[in-house]
């Protein structure tokens, strides 16, 4: 089974990378499950607002692949500011996630559940920017 980060890595099928991810499907399963759940899912985020908050996570872990997979499907939206803001405070600055910060959230609109996606969203880019860096460490090898 393939998964997203197969493609974002140009992971060719019996590649040695392919072989040592076939060890654990369990893994590329969970992924691409995750992958899913958080674009494809129901939310009250938008397609756009996701795929903006990702494309914005991706910057800031300045991966081209994760770029250019969420550059043409992000879009805009009066609470995205928000968004954004928490992004980068949650993927730079992580100890200084408070209450106050959810609070701005809640305030540009957005849903409690929809501030668990969120976050679930940003865990999700920056886990897959990681990854894709350990793969192509390991490709280099």
């Amino acid at each position: 089974m393939r998964d997203v980060i197969d493609d974002l890595a140009g992971i060719m099928p019996g590649s040695p990378l392919d072989v040592l991810r076939a060890l654990r499907p369990d893994v590329r399963a969970s992924i691409q499950g995750s992958e899913v759940a958080i674009f494809k899912g129901e939310s009250g985020l938008t397609m756009a607002e996701r795929h903006a908050v990702a494309l914005h996570v991706a910057e800031l872990n300045n991966d081209a692949a994760l770029i250019a997979h969420h550059r043409g499907k992000a879009g805009d939206s009066a609470r995205l500011p928000a968004m954004l803001a928490h992004a980068t405070m949650l993927t730079e600055t992580p100890d200084q996630a408070t209450p106050e910060a959810i609070a701005a959230l809640l305030e540009s609109g957005l849903a409690p559940r929809d501030v668990v996606m969120l976050s679930q969203l940003i865990a999700h880019v920056n886990f897959e920017a990681r990854l894709l860096a350990g793969l192509r460490l390991l490709e280099a090898a």
